[in-house]
């Protein structure tokens, strides 16, 4: 039996509107498309009372919320939260016919229960590593702010891995690696998919409708320079670029969780002498984000190798092959994948003479590095964009029914 529609409830921790491709574009649009019908549950950006919206004809359920400084209000908000979500995870068990929760602890306990109650499936999608992150930020905390991450880490850690992702009847998850990781923890692999990261379509017509000269000699990274992901390597590679090639230039889009991790590496690119060669933007529209990019001789995804970050799917290196550009980035499970199944550039071992030669190979390869670019673009086309992607979940979410039923 093929499925025409279905209708989910799937509760996330995402401020509305979602900003988040792997949600805005793969339910918002691509599902949609195949009859999924999705009720949201999303953090209010507003202070205000609690309301339902309408989002591409999808509700779209938001908490109360009331925007004052100060710890108290900060629970009280946290509490609201929580009580508005467990108040429509019980109020959709009469509509929905499946119930999904992201990234949610709390939640994920709640609808795994109101699911039960009712009889229909619950699957919960996990996009990052969150009790590991805890434990990792723990390690350079002091004080409560140790002690807090540390409790979340543990606290969090059992509840997901022992109860509610084994008694989930699916689990998404963000890799491959993801799925060795859990499997290890105790989750059943069949269990499991893996959902990687794609591109928007509306990347596929800013690539077929807007022409971007390439600027020679740039450099560009897309993302954030939070601390965990040692971005120190890229400026120390690109120190050595620009003692081979003077007329080189970085450009890095993005912005730190904290203002000092951008701070910090705007101080040590002036240490290295090269401050006026390396340009921070910080956060940008995402077409302004693209169009640099697109301009770009060369792109870079460097993700620095640890287990929380071996488990990512960076959408960045999707975005830069889809711009047909030439990449540099590390070896990770993810990425390495990636780039021996496309053609699309380099990977490399971890550390700043290794980026450093092989972008200095692409500058004095061009012929290769367009010939790169070129598969990595048709490789995209072909296998990450969401419309793809969300063939796989709608496949997944019909096996799931059927067994349910």
């Amino acid at each position: 039996m093929v499925m025409k529609n279905l209708k989910i409830f799937y509760s996330i921790d995402d401020i509305f509107p979602p900003y988040r491709v792997d949600v805005s574009e793969l339910f918002g649009v691509s599902l949609a498309k195949r009859g999924l019908d999705t009720e949201w549950y999303m953090r209010n950006p507003i202070s205000g009372k609690a309301a339902s919206i309408k989002l591409n004809n999808q509700t779209v359920h938001l908490p109360g919320f009331i925007k004052r400084s100060g710890l108290l209000w900060k629970i009280i908000n946290k509490l609201a939260f929580w009580f508005y979500d467990a108040l429509n995870l019980w109020r959709c068990r009469n509509s929905a016919e499946l119930i999904q929760v992201r990234d949610k602890t709390i939640a994920a306990l709640i609808g795994l229960l109101v699911a039960r109650i009712k009889g229909i499936p619950f699957v919960y999608w996990y996009s990052y590593p969150f009790p590991e992150d805890y434990l990792e930020s723990a390690k350079v905390a002091t004080g409560m702010r140790r002690l807090y991450f540390n409790c979340h880490a543990r606290l969090e850690r059992p509840v997901l891995y022992r109860f509610v992702m084994p008694l989930s009847d699916h689990v998404f998850v963000q890799s491959g690696q993801m799925k060795i990781d859990l499997a290890v923890y105790g989750v059943p692999p069949d269990k499991m998919t893996p959902i990687p990261m794609g591109i928007p379509s509306q990347l596929l017509s800013f690539v077929g409708t807007k022409a971007v000269q390439e600027v020679p000699g740039r450099i560009v990274y897309l993302g954030t320079l939070a601390a965990i992901r040692q971005l120190q390597v890229l400026i120390e590679a690109f120190a050595k670029v620009h003692a081979h090639i003077p007329n080189a230039r970085l450009v890095i889009v993005g912005d730190g969780d904290i203002p000092e991790e951008t701070v910090s590496l705007v101080r040590l690119a002036q240490q290295f002498g090269i401050g006026f060669a390396v340009d921070f933007t910080g956060f940008v529209p995402i077409e302004q984000a693209w169009k640099i990019a697109a301009s770009a001789q060369v792109c870079v995804s460097p993700i620095y190798p640890t287990p929380v970050l071996n488990s990512a799917s960076p959408t960045k290196l999707n975005e830069y092959m889809a711009l047909g550009k030439p990449v540099v980035c590390n070896v990770h499970p993810e990425q390495s994948a990636t780039i021996n199944a496309s053609g699309a550039g380099l990977c490399v071992p971890w550390g700043a003479e290794h980026f450093a030669n092989a972008m200095i190979w692409l500058f004095e390869h061009p012929d290769e590095a367009r010939e790169m670019g070129a598969k990595g673009a048709d490789w995209v086309a072909q296998h990450r964009t969401y419309d793809r992607i969300a063939e796989t979940v709608w496949n997944k979410y019909q096996d799931i029914m059927q067994t349910k039923s």
